[in-house]
């Protein structure tokens, strides 16, 4: 199912604090706090008509289905669930969420190789169940959003064109991939070499991105400052949500000097401080591009639904 709508994470809840998967760059070990019940009924009245499910794995909570639609009974329009999908490969459980109510789901997909899979997740056996998951949803009754999201390490970044290429391939009416950086959180902060250079990443992820829009697959990326994506400046995340906005800032992420003579710092917040204090600022090259042919680059891959 095509889609137009960025992502759009607003009220959030938590719903536990386990996983089945032992990502090797998993940014929430140690950093989740699970609601009780009263904070998840208050999270559900707080939301309005976004709420995202999260959690270590929220899937893992038995109740998931019943909170689904509880907000969905309070009218909460659009519920995302952010999971790794291994339990939907269950095509009846993945039934009822969407049944439920759940409209978007939002799935880590670490790589397209089953062995690379189960390294990166620490996880024999996880990538079948994923993309069975994945499908389960892509098959069930009902309008719904599915994305996938990428987080480049030094361990997959080489593979980003192949997996692009597979995901066009074997996942027809997915609306978008979002490709992210490793931050420097949960288990990361204890191998930091799990952080590539983005200078090294970037022809990866300009095929990457050419071979999605080529079959018609939104690419978004995160994380990655406009002057380190050239020629595809048009994919950043941070520049679509800057043009929505009017203006361009992020959390944990800075300018550094040379942003002061970059034609494109009014749409891009600069670059992570925790990238910044492993790599420093050395790759970072004042663009010359005109914000404009940015924006109107966005404006025509939008209309096209990319």
């Amino acid at each position: 199912m095509a889609g137009d709508t960025e992502p759009s994470f607003t009220e959030l809840v938590n719903l536990n604090s386990k996983c089945n998967q032992r990502c090797v760059f998993c940014a929430a070990e140690g950093l989740i706090r699970p609601h009780g019940p009263a904070g998840i009924a208050a999270a559900i009245k707080r939301a309005g008509r976004h709420l995202t499910i999260s959690g270590w794995e929220p899937t893992l909570h038995p109740r998931l289905p019943e909170i689904v639609a509880r907000a969905r009974a309070r009218g909460v329009k659009n519920i995302t669930l952010f999971t790794n999908a291994i339990l939907l490969d269950d095509a009846e459980y993945a039934r009822r969420l969407v049944s439920a109510g759940v409209t978007t789901f939002h799935i880590n997909f670490p790589s397209h190789r089953s062995g690379l899979a189960d390294r990166l997740t620490g996880t024999p056996g996880s990538h079948e169940r994923r993309v069975a998951g994945i499908r389960n949803v892509l098959g069930a009754p009902g309008k719904k959003y599915v994305s996938l999201v990428f987080v480049m390490n030094s361990l997959n970044y080489r593979t980003l064109p192949a997996c692009a290429a597979y995901i066009v391939k074997n996942f027809p009416g997915l609306v978008h991939v979002l490709f992210t950086t490793a931050c420097v959180m949960g288990r990361v902060r204890k191998d930091r070499t799990l952080v590539p250079k983005l200078s090294k990443v970037r022809p990866y992820l300009a095929k990457a991105q050419g071979a999605l829009l080529k079959g018609r697959v939104k690419c978004l990326v995160e994380n990655v400052p406009l002057c380190l994506m050239p020629g595809f400046e048009h994919a950043s995340f941070d520049a679509r949500q800057a043009l929505l906005s009017g203006r361009a800032g992020a959390p944990a992420k800075a300018h550094h000097a040379v942003c002061g003579t970059c034609s494109l710092n009014t749409l891009c917040p600069g670059l992570r401080e925790d990238y910044f204090h492993i790599h420093g600022d050395g790759e970072l090259k004042a663009s010359r591009r005109a914000p404009g042919e940015v924006a109107r680059k966005v404006r025509l891959l939008k209309a096209a639904h990319l």
